[in-house]
């Protein structure tokens, strides 16, 4: 992978949402929208947008639905647009936090494996659909005990233009998978937690071109501090089993979210973990900042990963409230992978 210089041209632009007296308790915010201009070697220029909207709670819940949607498009020809509906239904015992993208996207092939460089083997486009629809559900359970379960739809399909080198689980094709989630979720607030827990487990059996199945276990911790700041912990697993497993599910960093700043793909195998810390720190108005750092590993079984070195990550970010009252933020992250390389990350909410 080329090195990312991570040259903010221009981050944020302007905020454009409905004039706020946050002391008037009967107003509600509808919507929040940011341009966003960047620089990376990968992209050269990209440019898009962001939008939220902002829908009151349905009658009997307490929490505020929402449905994002990002656009994006590069100097490259690459063009992105991302749809996240979040809604909370029948007095918050049904939720759906769903994503759906659409993409059309020159993406860096890399050698399966953590061998710790960052150079692709290849350069392919690939347009894609995919749509991932957990629903949980409450039903049936206490109100002291924050717990939800139900089903998990994902699946995709896609149309890949190939270089040299046609790797397995590069090639065209669909597939539509069926699992379970379980959820604990007991942190004080979705989009900023102080403190609390989280923890899901997920488990999806896919058929189609591709016969394969996953496995994903996230960990999060969140406590205050002092001066304002808080600590955020997480750790994440995931494993990818079956004979033609696709190169965008393997186990592995997502480049956003999941060990931030490198290219998604980068060192994915069948099996990985991440380990992250974050301190965390509203500033003033409406800018909040963050410190972290976060390790990675993966490898073919968990024993072969324990013998490998860790990929370690260092960094700073800064956040903007989109909207003040839900401590929802967009944010921007600057990393420094393995001592030499330096990461970009532009993205909306928490990375965990």
């Amino acid at each position: 992978m080329k090195l990312v210089r991570g040259i903010i041209v221009c981050l944020l632009l302007s905020i454009f949402a409905r004039a706020q007296d946050e002391s008037a308790p009967e107003h509600f915010q509808r919507f929040s929208v940011m341009p966003v201009i960047a620089y990376s070697e990968e992209t050269e220029l990209e440019y898009g947008g962001l939008l939220v909207l902002f829908f009151k709670p349905f009658e009997g819940s307490a929490h505020v639905s929402t449905i994002d949607l990002v656009a994006l498009g590069t100097t490259r020809n690459q063009y992105g647009f991302r749809v996240s509906p979040d809604f909370w239904l029948l007095a918050d015992q049904v939720h759906i936090p769903s994503i759906f993208r659409l993409y059309k996207w020159e993406s860096s092939l890399f050698e399966r494996g953590s061998r710790g460089d960052f150079d692709a083997i290849d350069i392919y486009e690939r347009t894609f659909f995919k749509g991932y629809v957990p629903i949980e559900l409450s039903f049936g359970i206490p109100d002291w005990l924050p717990f939800r379960y139900g089903p998990v739809l994902d699946g995709e399909t896609r149309k890949n233009r190939l270089g040299e080198i046609i790797p397995e689980g590069s090639e065209d094709g669909w597939f539509l998978g069926g699992g379970y989630r379980l959820v604990l979720d007991e942190r004080d607030n979705r989009n900023w937690p102080t403190k609390g827990y989280y923890t899901a487990f997920e488990e999806i059996f896919y058929g189609g071109n591709f016969r394969f199945h996953t496995e994903e276990l996230d960990l999060r911790f969140y406590t205050p501090l002092f001066w304002r700041t808080s600590l955020a912990l997480g750790a994440y697993f995931k494993q990818s089993r079956g004979s033609d497993i696709p190169v965008s599910y393997l186990a592995g960093s997502d480049g956003t979210k999941r060990f931030r700043g490198i290219d998604c793909g980068l060192w994915n195998d069948n099996q990985a973990m991440i380990f992250q810390m974050e301190f965390r720190r509203p500033l003033f108005w409406r800018l909040a900042g963050t410190i972290f750092g976060e390790t990675f590993q993966s490898g073919p079984y968990f024993s072969e990963m324990l013998k490998r070195k860790m990929h370690y990550s260092v960094g700073f970010g800064g956040r903007l409230a989109l909207n003040r009252s839900e401590k929802l933020h967009a944010r921007g992250d600057i990393s420094l992978i393995d001592g030499k390389h330096i990461g970009l990350t532009i993205d909306l909410r928490e990375a965990f």
